[in-house]
């Protein structure tokens, strides 16, 4: 199988087209062939894009897990799929577990690492489950002494520690390896409170709220090494993120962001922050792409977990937080201004009344640059929505006038056009016509949008009688 973009696109574009219990299927076959020690070509590739389109599905089958996923489980909550620069406990990026497992394979165990990996696929594909859990747990608790040695070893020697970067394959797997020896250290305790929680937190108040208060309030959870984990846990099951706001203002009794930063739940605060820093990167990437529906989902989100953090929270004082919301909103209101700022001009550009003598016979507008701009109103409307929270008040009032006017002139300058167009240009000021009714289905909206294409059919028409 090539690796080319138009071949990968129709891989996803197949994948995201067969059902979600044809893809588990697939998945787990292919995995079983990967503890089988069976390869296609493209087996790699294949097997990431089924499991990045099920981790997103609703649909769930028994898998059988290689022994890298076995090996990473009790990491499972505190995965990211977004690289940052700034690094906080509890989030690990995804893909630094691959350099984490071949640095444990290659350099630090690969005698047991071999073993492990024989004994856990001859035990998974025998459905023996209770063995594959035993084995894995035994090689976890190896690996911690192992890594926990390394550090020890590497702590005072400056060559030894750039050394370890290099196996790693950079500082970000280094510091996320941290977090990996932290977490499997403590895999029991957090799994005894990964029992106790719901598997997902609809809205955490009144009972909910009680309980999970209760569970923090044991000395086991309040542990320095354990707590900041156990937190970015029930982090991860909460449906709106800024809910974990409000444990940290019924455990600590104040809203203050001031007094809350002198006590642990400070690090609650330090997470949804970080969650808003995530959003601005996706949407910085998503706008790239030009994956319209994800920016759009991604200012929404955005918004509800700035208007969430100022709800929970009084962060009016000057704390490091207040200045970190603020550089957040300035960066994602200047990332979207780049994208709505230029409408006005872009529209009146295409819709403009062109004399006959600049249209060539069958001309007809530029379908990429009309998408494009209809794409920007698609995002214009996101923007407006959620301007409260991203500071752009003003620059969504202005740029909607200015369409609003745009399209009330152009469409009328259009409509007479159309009347009086010729085989020459008939196809072209049609073009524009039917851009104008896309155009005002995002500004004026759908209705609006129907009258002025009926007004066009008329016009159309009128002028082929005359014709």
């Amino acid at each position: 199988m090539t690796t080319d973009a138009s071949s990968v696109e129709r891989l996803r574009q197949y994948i995201r087209e067969i059902s979600p219990e044809a893809r588990a299927l697939l998945l787990r076959e292919l995995e079983r062939g990967t503890l089988a020690g069976s390869r296609i070509p493209g087996f790699d590739l294949i097997l990431q894009e089924l499991r990045d389109e099920q981790r997103g599905s609703a649909h769930s089958m028994e898998r059988l897990d290689s022994p890298d996923r076995r090996f990473f489980q009790p990491l499972a909550p505190f995965l990211t799929d977004d690289e940052i620069s700034q690094k906080i406990h509890g989030r690990i990026n995804r893909s630094s577990l691959t350099k984490i497992w071949v640095w444990l394979e290659r350099d630090l165990l690969p005698v047991e690492t071999k073993a492990f990996s024989e004994e856990v696929a001859v035990a998974s594909i025998a459905g023996d489950i209770i063995r594959a859990d035993q084995l894995t747990h035994e090689f976890q608790t190896k690996a911690v002494s192992a890594i926990e040695n390394i550090f020890r070893q590497n702590a005072a020697d400056r060559k030894s520690q750039l050394k370890l970067v290099s196996q790693l394959g950079g500082q970000q797997a280094l510091e996320a390896l941290s977090d990996v020896i932290a977490i499997l250290r403590i895999r029991d305790t957090l799994a005894g409170f990964s029992a106790r929680l719901p598997q997902q937190i609809k809205n955490l108040a009144d009972a909910d709220l009680q309980s999970v208060s209760a569970l923090f309030e044991r000395p086991v959870l309040r542990r320095p090494e354990i707590f900041p984990y156990a937190l970015a846990l029930l982090f991860s099951r909460l449906a709106f993120p800024a809910h974990l706001l409000r444990l940290a203002v019924a455990v600590c009794e104040t809203d203050s962001a001031e007094r809350i930063a002198e006590t642990p739940f400070a690090f609650a605060v330090d997470l949804v922050l970080d969650e808003m820093t995530r959003l601005e990167a996706r949407l910085a990437n998503d706008l790239r792409k030009r994956s319209i529906y994800d920016v759009c989902i991604g200012i929404k989100k955005f918004h509800d977990l700035a208007r969430g953090l100022t709800a929970e929270l009084d962060v009016s004082v000057g704390t490091r937080w207040t200045k970190i919301l603020a550089q957040l909103r300035a960066d994602t209101a200047n990332l979207l201004r780049s994208q709505i700022d230029g409408l006005p001009g872009q529209t009146r550009k295409v819709l403009r009344p062109r004399p006959k003598d600049e249209i060539t016979s069958g001309a007809v507008l530029d379908p990429h640059e009309i998408a494009d701009i209809e794409a920007s109103l698609e995002i214009l409307g996101a923007c407006r929505m959620c301007a409260g929270e991203i500071a752009l008040n003003e620059i969504t009032l202005r740029v909607s006038s200015e369409l609003e006017n745009c399209l009330d002139t152009a469409t009328q300058a259009l409509l007479d056009s159309i009347r009086q167009a010729t085989p020459q240009d008939r196809a072209y000021r049609q073009s524009q016509l039917d851009a104008a009714v896309r155009f005002s289905a995002k500004v004026f909206g759908k209705r609006y949008a129907e009258l002025l294409a009926k007004a066009a059919e008329v016009a159309t028409q009128g002028e082929r009688r005359t014709a």
